[in-house]
């Protein structure tokens, strides 16, 4: 019996049903069709394709349209499904669904041109026996659109799944990921349109390469990665460094609602190229939001941004919100690169925050490193689980302005910038500010029910330069540099008792400067610059609300044109 001849004599559209056995063939599908074995208990339809040419697939298809279902592929000599190739580029409509494809020297199911494939509730394990660049359970490269959904993938040479240079779409949701020499995941060369959503991946990374884990991104993009649990990895739970090579960047990068636990070394590893390295930058820095995760018992840190990978210097720079990062070995968060991460808002282990030598040394959660601001955090860890809705609601805002006069001797000593400067020659002074800021020094709360007093410090830095108009255009005698760190204000806001602890905000709007000579005494020079300054000030208070929204049952959407039908449409009720 040859299920080739019966492929060849079945009608494009048709169905080719496979009877329980074992076939020593590799065959070749070049219609629209369904091949399909029998649903258990009725047996089990066995295709093995060991001793036959080698590097060739068990199954290569040559049309659209194609449903593969209810085989066993294995022992083959190359790929266990290949879809696709130079002659045959860009097919649409193949379904590879509850197969078992196993122990195939090459990819368990590749296309190298341009496919697009739903691939579902296959199992796929120990397929890239030999040494190559195919040793991955599913190899896209490039693709179609394409959804890979709840395949059991283990123990294939290299990656469970690796995808790139695609920018068509790529769904990674519900699948086992397990056991795999380089990553569970892996995302390379200008892959984009990615989203990974609910997988279990452990025990992924060997440790030999930075490069390797759970999830591993290089020079590409995975626009939203929610809900997997990642566990195991060796490195890195996450490694991304760089992204892709063209811009602009996504509204949004969101890494949510992971648990990302265990990883010899970081949970997420997270670089881009700066200006200035010996390397062009990245078109855009990494900032992805970090949002709602569990990051927990890593080796070094929780969440690591570097500065030092293979080039640098490093400018990713991640929003990190509402995580709960404790028992890592080294450092919750750690910042290798000059700017500011903002880590506010989460749970290190300990109410007492996150440890830091100089800016908390009495916290007894996870150590941060410096240039992470890590104030406000939250004193009890979040709870574990999703809500439907995530929202950040203004609880009270308003503006205050703060005026001051402030007196600057004029530098004259000896290095100074006006050493040496006749002071009678002043006519008049100019000057700009170059730096202002402004932060939350205090919050106390008043007798007053959900009223409480803000303490608002601000920081100032300011350019003040002594001109003679003697001369035509005046000139600049000399110029210094002003600065003021010890200005405080005080506002009211409402900040209710009950509810997310709120995240108070200082935003400064804009600021002036006015500068004088102070008039001197009789026969003395001018040795004083008095400047009036102005500043204005939006003080806010905000906090995470979570709504969970009762539904009584679900909207099936319509076609969008122009229509048709495939499988699984409509869409089944989500989980």
């Amino acid at each position: 019996m040859s299920i080739q001849s019966d492929i060849d004599a079945a009608p494009p559209g048709g169905t080719v049903n496979v009877a329980p056995g074992i076939y020593n063939e590799q065959l070749i599908i070049d219609k629209p069709l369904t091949l399909s074995g029998p649903i258990p208990p009725a047996g089990e339809a066995i295709i093995d394709a060991s001793g036959l040419t080698v590097g060739e697939a068990t199954i290569h298809i040559l049309a659209q349209d194609v449903i593969i279902e209810n085989l066993t592929l294995q022992n083959g000599p190359g790929q266990g499904i290949r879809v696709g190739d130079t002659g045959f580029p860009n097919l649409t409509g193949v379904i590879i669904r509850n197969n078992i494809i196993k122990n195939h020297n090459l990819a368990g199911i590749l296309t190298a041109n341009g496919a697009a494939m739903v691939i579902k509730e296959n199992s796929i394990s120990n397929n890239g026996q030999e040494i190559g660049f195919q040793r991955v359970g599913v190899f896209l490269y490039p693709h179609g659109e394409s959804q890979v959904l709840k395949n059991n993938i283990e123990s294939n040479g290299s990656d469970g799944i690796f995808a790139r240079e695609s920018t068509s779409g790529l769904l990674i949701a519900d699948n086992v990921i397990t056991n795999h020499f380089n990553s569970g995941i892996t995302l390379a060369w200008d892959e984009t349109n990615v989203t990974i959503r609910n997988n279990t991946i452990t025990a992924c990374g060997d440790g030999g390469s930075d490069e390797q884990g759970g999830i591993v991104i290089i020079q590409s993009m995975a626009e939203i990665i929610t809900g997997n649990t990642i566990g195991n990895s060796n490195p890195s739970g996450i490694h991304w460094g760089w992204t892709p090579s063209f811009g602009p960047p996504p509204p949004q990068i969101l890494i949510s609602e992971n648990t990302i636990a265990n990883s010899s070394r970081d949970g997420l590893f997270l670089f881009s190229q700066g200006p200035g390295g010996f390397i062009p930058p990245d078109p855009f820095p990494l900032e992805p939001t970090i949002l709602d995760n569990q990051i927990l018992n890593n080796g070094r840190a929780g969440i690591y941004v570097s500065n030092l990978y293979f080039y640098s210097p490093g400018n990713a720079n991640p929003v990190i919100h509402d995580n709960n990062i404790t028992g890592n070995g080294q450092f919750g968060v750690f910042n290798g690169t000059a700017g500011e991460v903002d880590a506010t808002d989460n749970w290190w282990g300990s109410s007492s925050g996150p440890f830091h030598p100089t800016e908390n040394p009495q916290g007894t959660g996870d150590p941060v490193s410096d240039n992470v601001l890590f104030v406000p955090w939250q004193t009890e860890p979040f709870p574990v689980g999703t809500d439907c809705l995530l929202l950040e609601r203004i609880l009270d805002h308003c503006f205050t302005t703060n005026n001051t006069v402030q007196r600057f001797p004029i530098p004259q000593g000896l290095g100074e910038p006006c050493a040496n400067l006749d002071l009678n020659e002043i006519d008049r002074i100019e000057c700009a500010i170059v730096n202002n800021k402004c932060h939350i020094v205090d919050s106390q709360a008043t007798a007053e029910d959900n009223l409480a007093i803000i303490t608002i410090g601000q920081e100032v830095e300011m350019e003040i330069s002594l001109l003679t108009d003697s001369v035509t255009p005046p000139a600049i005698l000399c110029s210094f540099t002003a600065r003021i760190n010890d200005l405080f204000s005080q506002v009211q806001l409402h900040l209710p008792t009950q509810g997310p602890r709120p995240y108070i905000s200082c935003e400064p709007v804009k600021a002036a400067c006015l500068c004088s000579l102070e008039t001197p005494s009789p026969n003395e020079p001018p040795t004083t610059v008095l400047c009036t300054l102005n500043f204005c000030q939006i003080i806010e208070s905000r906090a995470p609300s979570r709504l969970l929204i009762t539904h009584y049952g679900y909207c099936p959407p319509e076609a969008c044109p122009p229509g048709g039908n495939g499988d699984g449409c409509p869409p089944s009720p989500p989980r």
